[in-house]
């Protein structure tokens, strides 16, 4: 019992500590945790085989990718990164199509077509 109480305790003092980062004003993009969870939604695509559960991550990749097209990056890029946001949106509908339209046969170039501009745009865009 005494041990239940101490983990109990411990995992709420870091609860506290890696708890959800604290909300951003209205309109303000904190593109670091978007990206983040970008990555993780993308390492979970590459985990996967299911086109099912792959459109799931897609689906949040794009509405996060939608967020991200909306932050603010180094002063004089920020027009070449909205164009390369709404790049990776069509690459990504792209895919969404094919899945949705149940052509499962190119999903793995398409998927690789995509990740090469993730990798393009992330080391051109990286804060």
């Amino acid at each position: 019992m005494r041990f239940q109480a101490l983990l109990l305790t411990a995992a709420l003092g870091l609860g506290g500590c890696f708890g959800a980062p604290a909300p951003q004003p209205e309109g303000v993009v904190d593109l670091q945790q978007t990206m983040k969870a970008m990555g993780r939604e993308w390492k979970a695509i590459s985990q996967s085989d299911d086109p099912a559960t792959i459109a799931n991550h897609l689906a949040q990749i794009h509405q996060l990718s939608s967020d991200a097209s909306r932050a603010m990056v180094r002063k004089g890029e920020q027009a070449d990164y909205e164009d390369s946001m709404a790049k990776f949106q069509v690459a990504l509908e792209t895919v969404q199509g094919s899945i949705a339209a149940g052509e499962f046969d190119d999903l793995e170039p398409l998927l690789a077509d995509l990740d090469a501009l993730r990798k393009e745009y992330h080391k051109r865009f990286k804060p």
